[in-house]
């Protein structure tokens, strides 16, 4: 494996999504990013390169930031046959743990390595390199990648093999779509029996339902905000996941009802859209 240390450190980024493009960036302002690579053209990317072939022929890491497990998949397809022995295959999307298991096998297979590494909050996050990663993989590997991945997060938690970080990103995102559409709920019965915007975020905060996820989306809520920092159908992607691999002796009642909340949101066209969006469903003001 190659040392990965300040001097021969590099990394690639394959997909330029909300989260590839504000790593991408984080990466190239550090100096060690080699390359990025999209599947359609984004040529004002950090080093875009055309060819995912040339894009990570000289990176040490490539990180893969797609949107689910399909598309890691294909990517896998396209660099098998160019994977060494000197490289980290850093894998990011949500998929199911098994998924990741299986994209393991065929990385090994290669003489490369791989870790999954899942990405704890958004858009604002990657960019002020705060978002917590969960790692699974050996641990050897893990540690190799320390230099690197201490550029783009905040904090790193190494949750066991590979498949395990996984299941913690999961059982992470289906408490947050929950926990979105109660203060999506709670703040729309606020607002229409008459209670301000300063009014309700005064209460809130001194109450013991207060915590980060309120502080990220106040000011979204306040300005009807909807751009996205994580949408509607990536959520909904998740918890999809989520049920699909729930173990579970009676099931997940809350959770069940929460896709079909989030189902309403993308058939009302609300998919693309931050998570708050969910509000418009529940109040026009």
């Amino acid at each position: 494996m190659a040392d990965l240390n300040e001097t021969g450190l590099s990394a690639t980024v394959l997909g330029l999504g909300i989260m590839g493009e504000a790593i991408a960036r984080n990466l190239e302002q550090d100096g060690v990013l080699f390359a990025s690579w999209n599947r359609t053209l984004k040529d004002n990317a950090p080093k875009f390169c055309n060819s995912i072939e040339d894009a990570i022929s000289r990176a040490n890491v490539i990180f893969i930031l797609v949107s689910d497990g399909a598309a890691v998949s294909n990517i896998i397809d396209l660099i098998e046959p160019f994977l060494t022995q000197d490289q980290i295959v850093v894998q990011c999307a949500t998929v199911k743990p098994e998924e990741n298991i299986a994209f393991e096998k065929r990385v090994k297979a290669c003489g490369s390595y791989f870790v999954e590494a899942l990405i704890g909050g958004s858009k604002v996050a990657a960019v002020e390199r705060k978002i917590p990663l969960y790692l699974g993989g050996n641990a050897d590997v893990v540690n190799k990648l320390e230099p690197l991945l201490t550029k783009i997060s905040g904090k790193r938690i190494h949750v066991g093999q590979v498949g395990a970080a996984s299941v913690a990103k999961l059982a992470m995102n289906l408490n947050l779509a929950m926990q979105l559409e109660a203060l999506c709920e709670s703040y729309a019965y606020a607002i229409s029996n008459g209670l301000s915007d300063d009014q309700y975020f005064d209460v809130l905060r001194s109450n013991t339902g207060w915590n980060y996820l309120c502080e990220y989306k106040e000011p979204k809520l306040r300005a009807r905000d909807y751009e996205p920092q994580f949408s509607v159908k990536n959520m909904l992607k998740d918890v999809r996941l989520a049920l699909a691999t729930d173990k579970t002796d009676k099931g997940m009642t809350l959770l069940k009802k929460t896709e079909s909340i989030y189902q309403a949101g993308d058939d009302s066209g609300l998919g693309n859209e931050d998570m708050i969006a969910l509000y418009k469903m529940i109040n026009n003001k």
